[in-house]
């Protein structure tokens, strides 16, 4: 199935909805695709008409969840912002998308931790197009000199890793307000900027 022929249509975005609420709530293991079809009021025949598997469907919902993540994030993009002015933009887009959508971020955080990530690691790297956006901007950041000569990985990880603790922060009400936010940001910037 061609997820991109598909994302448009009622049904599969209601199938989505309704297994990432489901998977938030009881895991992979613990949603069952006659669950799924249950809470989506679509057919169980429904489902296996456009995903094969509950696997296929775990893995196309990864796919839908980054599509959804880039638009949100690299869709607001300003091109009169500065380099420093994106960076912040960028990885606070990534903070408030977790905080409004928090069913993607329990996904994410499962996906990435599971066997379906290790299996599909290469061919999930290479189409999710916002994690190929972080690399290739954090890239020119190099190459403009804007960011120190490092690993881009290595400052992904950073750059991401930071992210989730201040959203996890959020979350456990151990960052309360706006201003700590912006002490986590100017920090990892602090950290990693080349001047």
């Amino acid at each position: 199935m061609n997820v991109q022929y598909t994302q448009n249509n009622p049904k599969v975005i209601s199938i989505f909805e309704t297994t990432l609420r489901l998977i938030k709530d009881h895991g992979f293991h613990g949603t069952a695709m006659s669950k799924i079809a249950q809470e989506a009021d679509v057919a169980i025949g429904t489902i296996y008409h456009y995903f094969p598997s509950k696997d296929d469907l775990i893995v196309h919902l990864f796919q839908y969840c980054g599509d959804k993540l880039n638009k949100a994030i690299f869709g607001t993009l300003d091109d009169e912002l500065t380099y420093k002015e994106t960076f912040f933009h960028i990885w606070k887009g990534f903070v408030r998308f977790y905080r409004e959508n928090e069913e993607m971020f329990s996904y994410f955080e499962q996906f990435y931790s599971s066997p379906y990530y290790k299996v599909n690691a290469s061919e999930i790297n290479e189409t999710i197009s916002g994690q190929s956006n972080i690399l290739k901007f954090l890239k020119e950041g190099i190459n403009k000199k804007e960011l120190k000569n490092l690993n881009v990985e290595a400052l992904a990880c950073i750059f991401f890793g930071s992210a989730v603790s201040a959203i996890k922060g959020v979350k456990y009400n151990k960052l309360k307000s706006i201003d700590s936010i912006e002490d986590v940001i100017t920090i990892i910037w602090d950290g990693v900027k080349n001047k």
